[in-house]
């Protein structure tokens, strides 16, 4: 039996934003080492990387601390954006093929749209 397209829709406005999500989320990081990089180099750290860092920087409370085991290489940017894509094409592809009665009953898709 086939899905009920309400319900097919949800889902893949569901996935949208998880990968919407996920490409936020990396972005935020990749933000927030380069603003300490370029502002306030003296109380960054790399965490998890075979360098190791004055003590004093290691224990300091106010110190930000990147997890190298958290930091993206380029093709895990480029997958998480790349998921977004498909997502979104999904999501477009599914609304478009709604009934106009179902059209109705949801909200028409927020696909950042915005140029």
């Amino acid at each position: 039996m086939a899905e009920d397209p309400i319900r097919e829709y949800s889902n893949a406005v569901e996935e949208f934003n998880l990968a919407y999500s996920a490409v936020r989320k990396l972005g935020v990081l990749v933000a927030d080492v380069g603003r300490y990089m370029n502002n306030r180099p003296h109380v960054f750290m790399v965490s998890n990387s075979s360098v190791g860092f004055p003590p004093e920087i290691g224990l300091s409370k106010s110190v930000f601390s990147l997890n190298a085991n958290d930091w993206p290489d380029a093709n895990k940017i480029a997958e998480a954006i790349v998921s977004l894509h498909e997502k979104r094409e999904h999501v477009k592809e599914i609304y478009a093929s709604l009934s106009a009665t179902d059209k109705q009953l949801v909200q028409k898709p927020d696909l950042c749209d915005k140029n």
